[in-house]
């Protein structure tokens, strides 16, 4: 049986470590992430939960983590941003930034980057002019990933580039409608868990997606998928910027670097999937375009002229940055 003494003495030997360390050592703090996405089954929504437990691992369990869907909370899409840096949110993945980082809308030019490559080096580039100005909304960028290129699909019938005349078309960012805008369309901006209703109750009658995104999420309820390449779709991988600053050096690196590996995993997933996604539903029965290079000269010839103007519509920062990306692309 161990003694009275004894006890006493182990008692003040821990009561004095214990008095020697700060409190965040043996405090838990709670990081709650989310996505935009809707689906729990989509690679997105994994990947994030998967970064969710690296964070907790590396923390050494001094951070939890609970990731939610998208839909399951009342943050629109479109205030993930704003729900980070404001710490309703912790981290997130944030798909729908335009509105509050509108220099990050860059990539999505209709028609400007050909290739991954060229959006590999617009991306660089662009990045740090993102991490500044998220910065300046408490929000630190970690990685970026994005999804393929964005096609057209459509309820109704949509094989040529004429055929978007009069269709109300569901769009992520003011670039995209403005393409929408000068073939005839009338763009409609919607949330990820807003769309499948809205195409059941023809609120839109199509919209622009990758097979590997919202091709998964819809496509039995789309009829035509249009694949004439407008972007690819960059997304952001961010955490609050108070939180964040919190960590100790070595911990921020370690956070950064494994928000980057996995991010690169996610791109690189569903590139693989684009493909097989596609081809699985061509066979149920969707109709697939593949557009000429008449016709993807006639998209990029109409739309050409408003790079420029967006850019200056937007900031300074903007402008620098696009004569930037349209020289390394050579574009």
């Amino acid at each position: 049986m161990i003694s009275k003494t004894f006890r006493l003495a182990l008692f003040g030997i821990v009561s004095a470590i214990m008095i020697g360390q700060p409190a965040s050592v043996f405090a838990q703090t709670m990081w709650k992430g989310y996505t935009f996405f809707s689906a729990t089954n989509h690679p997105d929504y994994q990947h994030l939960e998967k970064m969710a437990n690296e964070f907790a691992r590396l923390s050494g369990g001094k951070i939890t983590t609970k990731v939610s869907v998208g839909g399951s909370l009342p943050i629109p899409s479109t205030a993930v941003t704003q729900a980070v840096g404001e710490g309703t949110l912790t981290f997130a993945h944030d798909g729908f930034f335009t509105g509050n980082l509108p220099i990050g809308a860059l990539p999505t030019l209709p028609m400007l980057m050909r290739t991954h490559e060229d959006f590999r080096k617009s991306m660089e580039i662009l990045e740090p002019y993102m991490s500044a100005e998220l910065a300046k909304n408490g929000v630190t960028l970690l990685a970026t990933y994005n999804f393929p290129l964005q096609t057209i699909w459509g309820v109704s019938k949509i094989t040529t580039i004429a055929d978007l005349k009069s269709k109300k078309m569901r769009v992520g960012n003011l670039p995209t409608s403005e393409f929408m805008r000068r073939f005839g369309a009338t763009p409609v901006t919607l949330g990820t868990p807003d769309v499948a209703p809205a195409l059941e109750r023809s609120t839109v009658e199509g919209l622009v997606t990758a097979s590997a995104g919202g091709g998964r999420l819809w496509g039995d309820l789309l009829k035509y998928n249009y694949r004439l390449s407008l972007y690819y779709d960059p997304m952001l991988v961010i955490v609050n910027k108070k939180a964040f600053d919190k960590l100790s050096p070595d911990l921020q690196k370690k956070f950064r670097d494994a928000a980057r590996k996995d991010a690169a995993e996610l791109t690189q997933e569903l590139a693989d999937s684009e493909d097989d996604v596609t081809a699985k539903l061509k066979a149920k029965g969707m109709v697939v375009t593949v557009p000429g290079d008449a016709e993807r000269k006639e998209a990029t010839d109409r739309i050409r002229d408003y790079w420029d103007q967006w850019a200056k519509s937007v900031s300074p920062s903007a402008v620098e940055a696009l004569a930037k990306i349209r020289a390394a692309i050579k574009q």
